[in-house]
């Protein structure tokens, strides 16, 4: 066995700089030598790292093998070894919001719960010189300002709550940010954001036709700075971005079906309930053993289901537990969970949104904004006596986000705070539901999502107990192990 470390992206201006120093002319710094290289190795004997010499020689051939193998015989896997690293700045959350839903690509973001924020945003360019811009600007100022006020009110309020732990190492700051992610719940979508993401050839292909379908001029914007920092580098691995029939009218067609169908869409009043547990699995607990025995059975689902429906609840306990001993807080269960799947209706703040759409792998369905779920209020508004200012600015919110739907509809979410909320169907099995409440159930979560996840927790609880008995967040996860398997945790069985 011979492990290679073939390649591994670094800084660009690094790149440049090695270039300039050797005075590098030859055009064969892309990713896609790697692509080609990697393409040929299903048909090609020689050792791969002569296949990945012969690719960096020969940059137009491996240009025109990318096309043919991935384009052509539609092999489109093969784009996914060429990757790219971005700088994405100066770009607002509600765009935000609409990038990073994609699974197969990575993002870290600008945090409003650990910097302060000072005002900056965008005007969308469809408003701009219009009759209500300057509504749109005075509004989102005054929320700034707002914003300053309730970081100053909050902070001092939390300080005096937690004179103690502003005196350990680092309590100072994570106070501080406790005040500043209350008060961002006043501050708008049009907030400037900042965020690096990294992605295949593949996927981003994929985000750029979707996201020049969009009808959001900034997402188009962003569409076009992305392809102009690409096609010249890796022109073979990356081609078709223009969007489809199907992306561009999906929506429309679908929008004029549902009007035709007229009194038979129900639209019920919201009943302020935020969490419910829609579907889950039928018998999840047997599911789950029969799931647990088929690893370990040479017969088939069926027969594994049956002897699962045989076995005692304890039975059934202890095989699950079986699964579970020895984890520790970092161990992702076995895959046998993924067999057990839920479905949330959530109604969430986006600021709760904006944690819960990092859960990619889930699947999430989500409505658009909806001013009559009302909004979030934090509780520690509430306790500083600030809910005038707080209300006062959601009203002005909600008379300017009203003249955007009339006027410039597809504008209209950038005038909306973190606290405005909307509704999202969550599906995700069990494995990944451990995942979710290890994050978010923690005791360093934002409140707002460790209300979700704990109500989330909660249900599923009472769905399938045995299937949810380790659930918790990472700082429980010590004493919730104890209380199943006692304190002296062995490796026997």
């Amino acid at each position: 066995m011979n492990v290679v470390l073939a390649g591994y992206n670094i800084d660009a201006d690094i790149i440049e700089e090695l270039k300039k120093k050797a005075g590098w002319e030859k055009d064969n710094v892309t990713p896609e030598t790697l692509s080609a290289a990697y393409a040929r190795i299903s048909r090609d004997p020689s050792d791969i790292g002569e296949i990945r010499k012969k690719a960096q020689k020969e940059t137009d051939k491996a240009r025109k093998s990318n096309e043919t193998i991935i384009f052509g015989l539609g092999h489109a896997s093969v784009a996914e070894h060429a990757v790219f690293n971005f700088d994405i700045t100066g770009i607002s959350r509600l765009a935000v919001e609409e990038i990073q839903k994609y699974r197969l690509a990575s993002f870290t973001e600008k945090s409003q719960r650990y910097i302060t924020l000072d005002g900056d945003f965008i005007i969308p360019s469809e408003i701009r010189n219009s009759p209500v811009e300057n509504d749109f600007k005075n509004l989102i100022e005054f929320q700034n300002i707002v914003y300053l006020k309730l970081y100053d009110g909050l902070k001092k309020y939390f300080f005096a709550k937690f004179s103690e732990k502003i005196k350990t190492k680092g309590g100072k700051t994570v106070v501080e940010g406790w005040a500043k992610e209350d008060a961002r719940y006043v501050v708008s979508l049009a907030t400037h954001s900042q965020f690096g993401m990294t992605a295949n050839a593949r996927t981003l292909e994929h985000m750029l036709r979707r996201f020049r379908a969009s009808k959001i001029s900034e997402i188009r914007e962003l569409a076009e700075k992305i392809y102009m920092e690409v096609h010249a580098l890796s022109p073979s691995v990356i081609k078709y971005t223009e969007p489809s029939v199907y992306d561009t009218h999906r929506e429309v067609l679908v929008g004029s079906k549902i009007k035709n169908y007229g009194d038979k869409i129900i639209k019920p009043e919201w009943d302020q309930v935020d969490t419910k547990l829609r579907q889950h699995t039928k018998n999840p607990d047997t599911v789950l053993c029969a799931s647990i025995l088929y690893t370990h059975n040479e017969g088939d689902f069926e027969s594994c289901i049956k002897s699962a429906n045989n076995l005692t609840k304890k039975m059934k306990k202890d095989l699950i537990k079986s699964s579970l001993k020895n984890r520790e807080c970092w161990d992702r269960v076995e895959r046998a969970f993924e067999m057990v799947e839920y479905v949330y209706e959530l109604v969430v703040s986006a600021s709760n949104y904006a944690q819960l759409k990092r859960h990619r792998m889930s699947t999430q369905i989500v409505q658009d904004y909806d001013i009559s779920l009302k909004y979030t209020v934090p509780p520690s508004i509430i306790e500083t006596g600030q809910t005038p200012i707080f209300s006062e600015v959601m009203k002005r919110t909600e008379h300017v986000y009203d003249t955007l739907k009339k006027t410039y509809p597809s504008c209209k979410n950038y005038a909306l705070t973190n606290a405005h909320r909307r509704k999202v169907l969550l599906k995700l099995n069990a494995r990944e539901l451990y995942h979710f409440i290890s994050l978010r159930d923690d005791e360093h979560a934002q409140w707002d999502i460790r209300e979700t996840a704990r109500s989330m927790k909660k249900l599923s609880e009472e769905a399938a107990p045995l299937t949810s008995m380790m659930l918790s967040g990472k700082s429980d996860f010590s004493s919730c192990r104890d209380k199943i398997f006692g304190m002296n945790i062995d490796t026997a069985t």
